[in-house]
């Protein structure tokens, strides 16, 4: 009896302090926050983290949790990575403008990594080598006419190919998504590539469905989504397949690259690649970034931030003009009293045009393009909004709470152009509207697709009258949307009826 008594309790103690262990082991790791002064927030479960809490829309999710609970500046678990959720314009700014220094950094994101290699602009971390590429291919763009008037004139030529595009529909329902979509990414490919490609051109035509694809493809985009937090999914076949999509545009840009090899004129680049492809000469490929594989990933940046961000904002415009048809109307008519019946739409029309300005601004509010932006990482322990962001911590900056933040917006939840325009009709600016996102690592092609949008919008309010699909019982979805790291619109027809 003596014996099976000690024996029962040693079993007893050895359990209790297994357990005990084990409880200390996830206090320490899971639940201890990582600093006693670490903002407030969701801990989730361990390996899962906060993500089986998100829902459907987890820039939403997080938007409430930082209104009702944990206030602007909070913390998430995404997976089982330590993260900082800015939920308002101020933390925002506070952070990436006023403390630019400390996030300008890339977090390690396998998913990205896989496919780029941690090369690139958008995903690259911010040493002194990508920090270069990017300093240079901003002095490319800008002497290669972005923000300039010469830049204004070709997007103003390839709308016009758009409005050619759908006079030649002939009233038919369509899905404009390549239409708009192939016309758009030629705007950058004009740049980038020194020519623009025809609608028929095969290989072209696929390199633009792979941009919409690696994030725009409902089943993609939720696959992505996953990888982002759960990298270990990539040995999946279905998750396999939703990265492929990248390799898909990276080819082309390589072909193009061989292109440019043979043809160089080292005295006058026609374009990015030409300029690069120069720079290379300057630099030791061992010592920089400047290298064929740097490029490639360049171009694959350029090409689809240029294409999605474009294509999705005029997209979701014409949802909105079926949906609001007054709006249209009224629209319309300012750009013909204004403009007239002849001209063609220009950006010094700007002034003239408050209403047509008020509806982008509030398409950029109303339907954020990237909802939670690129990750940024803190680079040293940094105190924002009271609270302190250890080193190495990620960042998302949740600009679809800056945009639906009722502190700042009327009914958030409401579309509703007129917010942006004052008792005297004039249009107002406002700086808290920012779909780019802000500060040194910002969108590098933000003032092209301001120009692009603005541009092929007017061309075709004032040419068209949109209208939804007469075979089909309802409007397409204006409230939901596919949502990934790009928020799109579902695929949808409409008729674009000329005047």
């Amino acid at each position: 009896y003596f014996s099976w008594s000690l024996l029962t309790s040693s079993h007893v103690i050895s359990a209790f302090i297994g357990v005990f262990t084990l409880l200390m082991f996830v206090y320490y790791y899971w639940w201890k926050f990582p600093h006693p002064r670490y903002p407030p927030g969701v801990r989730g479960i361990p390996v899962l983290g906060a993500t089986p809490f998100f829902g459907k829309y987890a820039q939403e999710k997080l938007a409430i949790w930082s209104r009702d609970t944990y206030g602007p500046v909070m913390s998430a678990r995404f997976g089982q990575d330590e993260a900082v959720v800015l939920n308002d314009y101020e933390s925002v700014h506070e952070a990436l403008v006023k403390n630019l220094q400390y996030f300008n950094s890339r977090p390690f994101v396998y998913v990205a990594a896989q496919v780029t290699k941690g090369y690139g602009i958008a995903f690259a971390d911010d040493h002194q080598n990508c920090m270069e590429v990017r300093s240079f291919s901003l002095s490319a763009l800008r002497g290669l006419g972005i923000g300039r008037r010469t830049m204004e004139t070709r997007v103003s030529e390839i709308a016009q190919d758009l409005v050619r595009t759908l006079e030649d529909l002939n009233e038919k329902p369509t899905d404009l998504k390549m239409a708009i979509g192939s016309t758009v990414a030629n705007v950058i490919c004009s740049v980038v590539f020194g020519k623009t490609y025809e609608a028929d051109d095969q290989e072209y035509e696929y390199a633009v469905r792979c941009s919409f694809d690696c994030y725009g493809d409902p089943e993609n985009s939720e696959y992505l989504s996953f990888l982002f937090f759960y990298p270990a999914l990539r040995h999946i076949q279905p998750f396999k397949r939703a990265m492929e999509k990248y390799v898909g545009v990276e080819d082309f840009c390589g072909k193009e690259i061989e292109k440019h090899k043979k043809h160089l004129d080292e005295n006058e680049p026609a374009d990015y690649i030409d300029a690069f492809l120069v720079e290379m000469k300057k630099h030791s490929a061992q010592d920089s970034w400047f290298h064929e594989t740097e490029l490639r990933h360049c171009l694959v940046d350029f090409f689809i931030a240029g294409t999605e961000t474009s294509t999705n904002a005029i997209l979701w415009s014409l949802l909105a003009l079926i949906h609001y048809p007054n709006i249209q109307e009224e629209i319309h008519q300012e750009l013909i009293d204004n403009i007239g019946e002849q001209v063609v739409p220009s950006i010094d029309h700007r002034d003239k045009l408050p209403l047509f300005r008020a509806f982008v601004q509030e398409i950029f509010r109303f339907k954020t393009l990237l909802p939670l932006s690129i990750q940024h990482r803190a680079s040293h322990d940094v105190e924002i909004g009271g609270y302190v962001i250890p080193k190495g911590t990620k960042v998302f900056p949740n600009l679809h709470a800056v945009h639906h933040d009722p502190n700042t917006w009327e009914n958030p939840s409401d579309f509703n152009i007129y917010r942006h325009v004052d008792k005297h009709g004039k249009f107002i600016p406002s700086k808290k509207v920012i779909p780019f996102g802000i500060g040194a690592r910002s969108c590098l092609g933000e003032k092209l697709a301001n120009v692009e949008v603005f541009l092929f919008l007017a061309n075709i309010i004032k040419r068209f009258e949109i209208l939804p699909d007469p075979e089909s019982k309802e409007l397409p979805d204006f409230k939901d949307g596919i949502n990934g790291f790009i928020y799109v619109p579902y695929r949808y027809k409409v008729v674009t009826k000329p005047r």
